[in-house]
């Protein structure tokens, strides 16, 4: 079985799992475990900047290095962004699911950065996001990460899903889900970049250090509703702005002052002199 299908496999699995579990008592009970041993064992602050790596802006950021070596993986990760932004807003507008800060006593849970009440928990956005760029990283052709890469990256996706319970905002059935569905997210933003790749040419890269620029510059004006992260949402946004600096200038020597390629240099009649 091929990694994409492989992935689509355990995001059928995820969704499965999330649906059966969902609203019930084992949830709510999973959350209370989770929600406090999270909080025992680690400063809220860290629960805060794991989940500000699934803020959608944060994704770009993290992705943005692959603009210097592997522009094509920048361009699935593109591609599946609507995807997943159709994969969250549906089942939230369609499932009244209400929050745990909703449902539960102020006193049974702890909350971190905003709080949450709405009726719009499943699925987990966040989650989506994270296991949208798994998917992108361990499906891209020009990323081949060896097993320490993709326990990592697995890792990583989890640690922000699991984030989600720790400040308060979501159910496990909801993170689940989200880990579902941002696979299939993934996998399909990158068939759709086979499919449709980036234009050749520097043209499209320069467009898209612009679009990372004006991203990166938004990341660090947005309240994204947890202050103790602020920190990293600088950071995240200062690496976006130096990859899209650097990519543009990286342009700008290749083509010359005049904007366009530099000749080439003559060949040579004969040997090179000792």
């Amino acid at each position: 079985m091929s990694r994409s299908g492989l992935l689509i496999a355990v995001a059928v699995g995820c969704l499965a799992l999330a649906v059966g579990l969902h609203g019930s008592a084992t949830d709510r009970g999973w959350f209370l475990a989770v929600n406090g041993a999270l909080w025992q064992w680690l400063p809220p602050s860290a629960l805060s900047f794991a989940t500000l790596l699934g803020h959608g802006l944060s994704a770009t950021m993290l992705m943005s290095p692959c603009l210097l070596r592997a522009p094509q993986t920048l361009a699935a990760a593109l591609w599946s962004a609507p995807v997943a932004l159709v994969l969250s807003r549906l089942p939230k507008a369609a499932i009244d699911s209400p929050r745990p800060a909703a449902v539960l006593d102020a006193g049974s849970i702890h909350l971190e950065g905003m709080r949450l009440a709405a009726h719009n928990s499943f699925p987990s956005g966040h989650s989506i996001t994270a296991f949208m760029l798994v998917a992108v990283l361990l499906c891209a052709p020009a990323v081949r990460p060896r097993w320490a890469g993709i326990v990592a990256v697995l890792l990583s996706g989890a640690a922000v899903a699991v984030s989600r319970i720790g400040v308060g905002a979501h159910w496990p059935s909801d993170v689940i889900a989200g880990a579902g569905l941002g696979l299939a997210a993934g996998v399909a933003g990158t068939a759709l970049a086979t499919r449709w790749p980036l234009p050749p040419g520097r043209k499209a890269r320069a467009l898209l250090a612009l679009v990372l620029f004006a991203a990166a510059v938004l990341l660090a004006r947005v309240d994204t509703g947890y202050p103790d992260a602020r920190p990293l949402q600088w950071l995240l946004a200062a690496l976006g702005v130096g990859v899209a600096l650097l990519t543009l200038w990286r342009l700008r020597r290749a083509t010359g002052p005049a904007g366009i390629d530099p000749p080439a240099a003559p060949a040579s009649a004969g040997p090179s002199p000792r």
